[in-house]
C-alpha cells in the first residue's frame, strides 16, 4: 500500500496504542505520532477497572497486566465523616501508567506499527505536520487520522472541536509514595467538597496518591504533597485542567479517541476503560472504512454516535457519585443504603467500573433505592 493509505494516530497512550495495535492486526498500515519518549509517567489514578481489564484481555494484554499489577478487592471511602468500604464484584487491577503504557505500545509496535517521535504542529487534509526529534518539519500522510492526544487535543483544537471549558475545573497533584498502607487491597478515596485524595496500590509497597482540587486549593494540596517528599517515589506531577469536551467526535477522514474525544470526572476512575472502549469502536470502524469505500461516513458516523452516547451515560453517572459524595446527607443516606445491600453496591460499582452498562445504575429504581 501506499503511504497515503495509511492511518495516522497522534498519540500513543492507551487509546492511540491500542487502536494501533488493532488495525496492524488487520493488516492495515497505521503510523503512531508521539512526543514523548516511552516508558513515562503519566498523571492519571492508574486504576484498572473491570471494563478496562476486559478490554485489554480482548487484546491479549490481560495476563501480563495481572501479574505486573496489584489485585484490588474494593474500594473505601472517606466522606462527610462516614467511611464506607464496598467489595468489587469483579477484579480490578493497580497498575503505573509508565509500565501499561509501555506494553500496549510494544505490542503495537510488535503487530506491524510504525512509531515516529514528533510533535504534531498542525492537521491539514488528509495528514498532519509533524516537528520531528532533530527539529525538522516534516509532513506526514495518510488515508484517515485518528486524534488520540488527550485532555486539549491539538487534532480536535485544529478541527474547532473544541467545546469551551466549564467554570472552576480541577487539577491534579500527586505522585508515588512508599509505605503507605495498602495491606486493605482498596482504593481509598478522600473526600472533602469538591477536592478529594485518591490512594491506589500499585504493589511493591508503591501506591499512586493524587490530589484532585480546583485551582484555588491546589497551592494548598501541593505543600501538602512536598511536605511527604520524603516517602515520595520519583517526582511530584501535575495535571490541569481535568477537563476537555467536544462537539463531534469525527469529521471527513478524522477520528477522535480516549480524552481527546471527551474527558468526563476522573474521580470514577473511567479514563482508561473508556480509552480502549473507543479503540477498539474506532478500529472497528477503520476496518469496515477499509473493506467498503462507500461505508466510510456510516461507519464513522455510527462510532460518534454510539461514543457520544456512552460519554453521555457515564458523564450522568459521574456527576450522581460526585453529588452523593459532596453533599454530606446525601453520603450518609447513600454510605447505609450501599452497605447494607451488596446488590445494590454491586450495581453501582459494575455500572462504574464498566462491568456493565451505565445506564444500569441510572435507573430511577436504583436511584431511589440508593436515595429513600
Amino acid at each position: 500500500m501506499s503511504p497515503k493509505d495509511r492511518v495516522i494516530v497522534v498519540g500513543a497512550g492507551p487509546a492511540g496504542a491500542a487502536t494501533a495495535l488493532a488495525l496492524a492486526r488487520a493488516s492495515i498500515p497505521v503510523t503512531l505520532v508521539e512526543r514523548t519518549a516511552f516508558p513515562r509517567r503519566k498523571v492519571c489514578g492508574e486504576y484498572l477497572g473491570t471494563g478496562a481489564v476486559a478490554a485489554l484481555d480482548a487484546l491479549g494484554l490481560g495476563e501480563p497486566v495481572r501479574a505486573l499489577g496489584a489485585p484490588l478487592r474494593g474500594i473505601r471511602i472517606v466522606a462527610a465523616r462516614v467511611r464506607t468500604e464496598l467489595a468489587f464484584s469483579h477484579p480490578a487491577v493497580g497498575l503505573a501508567r509508565a509500565t501499561l503504557d509501555n506494553l500496549i505500545l510494544e505490542a503495537a509496535l510488535a503487530a506491524g506499527a510504525e512509531l515516529v517521535a514528533g510533535r504534531v504542529e498542525d492537521v491539514v487534509e488528509r495528514g498532519v505536520a509533524v516537528r520531528d526529534a532533530s527539529g525538522e518539519r516534516v509532513m506526514l500522510h495518510g488515508r484517515f487520522i485518528v486524534g488520540a492526544d488527550g485532555v486539549g487535543s491539538i487534532v480536535a483544537r485544529k478541527l474547532g472541536l473544541t467545546l469551551p471549558l466549564p467554570t472552576n475545573p480541577r487539577f491534579a497533584v500527586g505522585g508515588h509514595f512508599r509505605e503507605v498502607d495498602a495491606t486493605s487491597g482498596c482504593v481509598e478515596m478522600h473526600v472533602n467538597g469538591k477536592a478529594y485524595l485518591a490512594i491506589n496500590p500499585l504493589g511493591d509497597g508503591i501506591a499512586n496518591v493524587m490530589a484532585i482540587a480546583p485551582k484555588d486549593r491546589l497551592e494548598t494540596w501541593s505543600r501538602v504533597m512536598d511536605f511527604a517528599a520524603e516517602a515520595r517515589s520519583g517526582p511530584r506531577v501535575a495535571f490541569g485542567p481535568l477537563a476537555h469536551g467536544v462537539r463531534r467526535t469525527i469529521a471527513p477522514g478524522i477520528m477522535l479517541v480516549g480524552d481527546a474525544a471527551g474527558f468526563i470526572s476522573p474521580f470514577t476512575g473511567q479514563g482508561v476503560f473508556l480509552a480502549l472502549r473507543s479503540a477498539e469502536r474506532a478500529s472497528s470502524a477503520l476496518i469496515r472504512a477499509y473493506s467498503n469505500l462507500a461505508a466510510e461516513e456510516a461507519a464513522l458516523s455510527a462510532y460518534d454516535r454510539e461514543h457520544r452516547s456512552e460519554l453521555a451515560a457515564r458523564t450522568r453517572l459521574g456527576k450522581i457519585v460526585d453529588t452523593l459524595i459532596a453533599v454530606p446527607f446525601l453520603a450518609r443516606r447513600a454510605a447505609r443504603r450501599l452497605e447494607a445491600s451488596p446488590p445494590l453496591a454491586a450495581i453501582l460499582l459494575d455500572a462504574v467500573g464498566g462491568a456493565a452498562s451505565a445506564q444500569t445504575a441510572l435507573r430511577p429504581t436504583v436511584l431511589r433505592r440508593l436515595l429513600a
